[in-house]
């Protein structure tokens, strides 16, 4: 089935002719419940699928979890549904696009931990509207799931979703600190794809895209949003979430999921707090690199879009951005303290670190997890 993008004012109405152009009758819903109330989504979905057989499934847990994953992979087996629509984060996202692929629920918490995955199919087409603007879940590859708090990847082209409903009205009401931690992990996305081991000209393509767009967006979106900031952000989330699904995310997104899984920092805001420390590793590093491509010359091009000279320049500048959309950066304030350590270096994410143009060792990130206190 062809993939379509919907994008702009009151887009969500396009289920409703997907349904029936495509002759879906039961439509399975899954969704956040606070975001769907709080974005006006559940009304609007009353309307639009007025005359359809149609079903809302809420996840339970903040992280995308085995326990929500068995859950929502148990309502599809009995609902049977001819269209699934994921409408929220990137948490629903993730948990739709693989109980979408999943079938056996005796299996799945090995299959995953072991990434001994067959993705043949799926149940049933898949719509994806997502209510934050960062995580670029609804053009990924890849989705991630939570077991004993350890993150895992499942990734495959089968669960991307069908069609991306982007419907700005919807991301007006996502709260300040978790559209602040959701726009930065657009940003950080773009950044770490433009110097990815897996990084292609399609990747760097949209990532420049994403980071001009949020760039020029991002503080006025959370500190003064509007129609037009919503628009832009979403559109910056989207390029980003087509960027890292050609060439994954790198170290900072390896450090990231403990902070969140242990520490409860939104994904977005954790991935940050060691974004800049990275950088500075990798730029040092030049040298050492193991990039096919010349990692100087990406740092350049990084350089010109943030409008620097030097790496110096650019860390500051993210600073910057990060503390005029209210993000701390302090361990001591997010209370993050040493005996946490262990619980960050048990649980990085290798296939995200192996990604990271430059090798780096658990030495190496000890010192720069010592350097933040």
């Amino acid at each position: 089935m062809k993939k379509k993008e919907f994008i702009g004012k009151n887009s969500l109405e396009n289920i409703k002719y997907i349904a029936e152009e495509k002759k879906f009758d039961k439509i399975l819903i899954f969704a956040g419940k606070k975001s769907l109330r709080a974005s006006g989504a559940d009304d609007k979905l009353n309307k639009i699928l007025s005359k359809k057989k149609y079903e809302i499934f809420y996840k339970n847990n903040s992280l995308p979890d085995l326990e929500d994953l068995k859950k929502f992979i148990f309502k599809i087996n009995n609902f049977k549904p001819d269209l699934i629509v994921a409408i929220g984060g990137g948490a629903v996202l993730d948990l739709a696009k693989i109980s979408n692929c999943f079938f056996d629920l005796d299996t799945i918490e090995i299959s995953v931990q072991n990434s001994k995955y067959n993705l043949k199919k799926k149940f049933s087409p898949l719509i994806a509207v997502p209510t934050t603007a960062g995580s670029g879940a609804e053009a990924t590859a890849n989705a991630v799931i939570y077991i004993d708090k350890k993150k895992y990847s499942v990734e495959g082209d089968i669960i991307k979703p069908d069609y991306i409903i982007i419907d700005p009205d919807l991301i007006l009401s996502t709260p300040k600190l978790i559209a602040a931690a959701a726009g930065m992990d657009a940003i950080s996305q773009a950044i770490e794809s433009m110097i990815s081991m897996k990084s292609t000209d399609e990747s760097v393509k949209y990532s420049i895209i994403s980071l001009n767009d949020s760039l020029k967006s991002f503080e006025k979106h959370i500190n003064n949003q509007n129609f037009e900031t919503a628009y832009k952000m979403s559109v910056a989330a989207l390029n980003a979430g087509k960027a890292i699904s050609i060439s994954k995310t790198t170290a900072p997104h390896a450090l990231s999921y403990p902070f969140t899984a242990f520490n409860g920092i939104a994904h977005g805001h954790a991935v940050y707090l060691t974004l800049n420390d990275f950088l500075k590793f990798n730029y040092t590093n030049l040298q050492a690199s193991k990039s096919k491509f010349d990692l100087s010359e990406r740092f350049k091009i990084i350089f010109n879009i943030f409008k620097v000279e030097n790496i110096n320049e650019l860390t500051y500048k993210i600073s910057n951005i990060a503390s005029n959309v209210g993000l701390e950066n302090s361990f001591k304030k997010l209370n993050i303290i040493k005996k946490d350590y262990e619980n960050i270096l048990k649980n990085i994410n290798t296939q995200r670190l192996s990604n990271n143009p430059i090798d780096i060792n658990l030495n190496d990130i000890r010192e720069i997890l010592n350097s933040k206190f």
